[in-house]
């Protein structure tokens, strides 16, 4: 088999999922071996049983609109994957930047379903081609390669010694000369999954579409971007390096600046995609988690997940009209256990009248908004099926017929003005 030309140089990417469908048509171009991710797609797969080994990687990923399954509800997770697809998977999971230009390969025609794909893999570094000007498309990608992409297109080096790092595979001697540098600073990051046997990395064997789920979930996690799994999960016992305390890997977090314009995404703390409920005319002091690392323009991370964003929910006047809205106001960030001020805000929500119970379940409410609810809903019990009342000083509420629903991850939180961290 001809060595790939594997580019140390950082990538960036644009995704198609893992799935393939034949004969699927796109703007009259057929897609062969492609599933283009939905956005609401299940997460869960008849043929993803709950042992299946790698279950938590391919439902988070499904989750998130990274992968998809086949339209009859299966995810085929032991079938192999192809360099096009591999590129496309790596273009939904990460945004490094551009760094050149695709060299147009021979064998990768324009009306090619992944010509998009591997132009942006190659541009962000996670892949390159072959002597000869090829890319080899429909090529089955080894495992090594897999890896050697992604620890490539991040940018990750290995810190210790190389030989020393690979010495935990039984086959280690198996490893091109090309992949074992990159292959050590993936197993130093905790990217390295294999299964059945942990020591045994299967080099040259075909990535699966299991296999490639549970390396691009490791190395979002490497980066910050998802949480480590628990430990006691059966596929943590295929996970190198895996810690049996199960501690979240700790990402680098560097200084900088982050510009006007950056969103924050972020989630009420401690739950899940939770509303929190005003009354109209309330100012409401609260605090979210960000869901999503802001990064610089090489891709390292300024402000990791989990930091807080606090701020107030304030009322909207909204000129000439008869509808009354609120946003949130951010006046500090919390990176590791220091403080900024700055200065963000959403967009304006406009307070409704149609709030079901159903919308209300685990919901955070004001006690104002509580009795407005009341009345609306006919629901004279509402305490029973929210999850906590907000409590302390709320303002004055202008309304008796409508309350603002906001749900912290729709909210588009808009940087208003430079700042720096410090880490």
């Amino acid at each position: 088999m001809t060595t790939p030309l594997i580019s140390t140089l950082p990538h960036r990417f644009n995704p198609l999922a893992l799935s393939t469908l034949a004969g699927a048509t796109l703007a009259g171009v057929t897609l062969a071996g492609l599933a283009l991710p939905a956005s609401a797609q299940t997460a869960e797969f008849s043929d993803v049983s709950a042992s299946y080994w790698a279950r938590p990687f391919i439902e988070s990923l499904a989750a998130q609109g990274i992968i998809a399954g086949f339209p009859d509800g299966t995810f085929k997770p032991d079938q192999p994957v192809t360099r096009s697809q591999f590129a496309a998977i790596v273009r939904n999971a990460f945004n490094q930047p551009l760094t050149r230009s695709a060299p147009g390969f021979s064998d990768v025609p324009t009306n090619y379903w992944g010509y998009s794909a591997i132009a942006n893999a190659y541009g962000q570094g996670f892949m390159s081609g072959y002597p000869g000007n090829v890319f080899q498309p429909e090529q089955q990608i080894p495992r090594v390669q897999a890896l050697v992409a992604l620890a490539n297109g991040l940018t990750f080096s290995p810190s210790g010694s190389v030989n020393e790092v690979l010495g935990v595979f039984r086959d280690a001697s198996q490893i091109p000369d090309y992949g074992r540098s990159p292959v050590a600073a993936a197993t130093e990051r905790k990217m390295v999954v294999n299964y059945p046997n942990v020591d045994t990395l299967r080099p040259q064997g075909n990535a699966t579409r299991a296999d490639v789920a549970a390396f691009v979930y490791q190395a979002m996690v490497a980066q910050g971007r998802m949480p480590n799994l628990q430990a006691g999960m059966s596929a943590t016992n295929y996970i190198v390096g895996f810690s049996a305390t199960g501690t979240p890997t700790t990402p680098t977090v560097v200084s900088g600046t982050v510009p006007r314009g950056t969103q924050l995404a972020v989630r009420y703390p401690g739950n899940g995609d939770i509303d929190i409920v005003v009354a109209p005319g309330q100012t409401v002091a609260t605090s979210f988690q960000t869901t999503q690392p802001v990064l610089n323009a090489q891709g390292q991370i300024l402000v990791p997940v989990g930091s807080t964003v606090q701020g107030r929910i304030v009322p909207v006047n909204i000129v000439g009209a008869q509808i009354t809205a609120a946003k949130f106001v951010a006046d500090s960030l919390t990176v590791s256990n220091r403080t900024y001020a700055i200065s963000a805000e959403s967009s304006a929500v406009a307070a409704t009248q149609n709030v079901s119970n159903t919308d209300l379940q685990g919901a955070v409410i004001t006690a104002a908004a509580e009795s407005i609810l009341t009345s609306i809903t006919g629901n004279r019990t509402i305490g029973s099926i929210v999850g906590s009342i907000l409590t302390g000083d709320s303002g004055t509420a202008t309304a008796s017929n409508a309350v603002v629903v906001i749900r912290p991850s729709a909210l588009d939180i808009t940087v208003q003005a430079d700042f720096t961290v410090n880490n």
